[in-house]
């Protein structure tokens, strides 16, 4: 037997590279969504969004994030169906006020290792969120 490989319960292998792999279907951590999301937005049972004092002083690019954040919130809350979770750069700018130009640089450049290209537009994969997070109160 290898030495690096862990005995679980004295017979199944556990591979010590499970520990790097992630499943691309991470459930949705909502608490950490809830902390992006927060200090900048608030949504109400309708889906309107509300933006506030803390939003406006964010960066182009970073409120690009925090629209398609806010997708994945409605999306968990049922208010949109998942297949309408991404969205492309005409309707983030429609939806948080920055030009197509500039959402177009947040997804096609800036963003692009932490979002995923689907069919409609870019989502935020759930296992992105913490850098997500992280990301934003770098540049806040």
């Amino acid at each position: 037997m290898d030495e690096k490989e862990n005995l679980n319960d004295g017979n199944l292998k556990e591979d010590i590279l499970d520990e790097i792999f992630v499943d691309k279907n991470v459930p949705l951590d909502k608490i950490l969504l809830v902390e992006i999301l927060k200090p900048f937005i608030t949504i109400d049972n309708e889906g309107i969004v509300n933006f506030t004092e803390e939003y406006d002083k964010l960066n182009d690019n970073l409120k690009s994030l925090i629209y398609l954040a806010c997708k994945k919130a409605k999306v968990s809350k049922g208010i949109i169906e998942k297949e309408k979770e991404a969205s492309g750069p005409k309707e983030i700018s429609e939806g948080t006020g920055i030009s197509v130009s500039c959402a177009k640089v947040s997804l096609y450049r800036d963003f692009s290792k932490l979002l995923k290209k689907v069919e409609g537009g870019y989502i935020i994969p759930n296992h992105n969120l913490r850098k997500i997070k992280e990301v934003i109160l770098q540049n806040e």
